[in-house]
């Protein structure tokens, strides 16, 4: 039986097959760990090593003027949907494109059964 994710992975295939430019692999960074902090520690915890970015394919627009309400979707801010990977994104982590390196502004994500298909998130930062 075919999932979601492999729906959506066969997809992004046949899309980058069909317009080779409209598909970029991309990264996911996720924030580095920290250990320690809490309420009795006034140094916040010490700060491990970042992970290594996660390699994933995603594709990048602009957000149309109807959409831009100027609270949650602000001129600038771009839609990135992103294949899903081998962890979990979440709000905190970075976007990697040929945008430059984006914060995720609003977090979407498609999952049936529990089994994150993709994600489709509103970005903000990196060049105009």
């Amino acid at each position: 039986m075919t999932t979601i994710r492999q729906h959506v992975t066969r997809a992004f295939d046949r899309i980058a097959e069909a317009q080779p430019d409209a598909i970029q692999t991309g990264a996911i960074q996720q924030p580095a760990p920290v250990s320690g902090g809490g309420p009795s520690d006034p140094t916040g915890g010490t700060v491990g090593p970042s992970p290594d970015p996660i390699p994933v394919r995603m594709t990048v627009f602009e957000m149309g003027a109807d959409r831009i309400n100027g609270t949650s979707i602000l001129a600038g801010d771009l839609q990135v949907i992103v294949e899903a990977g081998p962890v979990e994104f979440s709000a905190r982590d970075l976007v990697i494109c040929d945008r430059g390196t984006l914060t995720i502004a609003k977090l979407g994500r498609m999952a049936s059964g529990g089994e994150t298909a993709l994600y489709d998130m509103i970005c903000r930062g990196g060049r105009s």
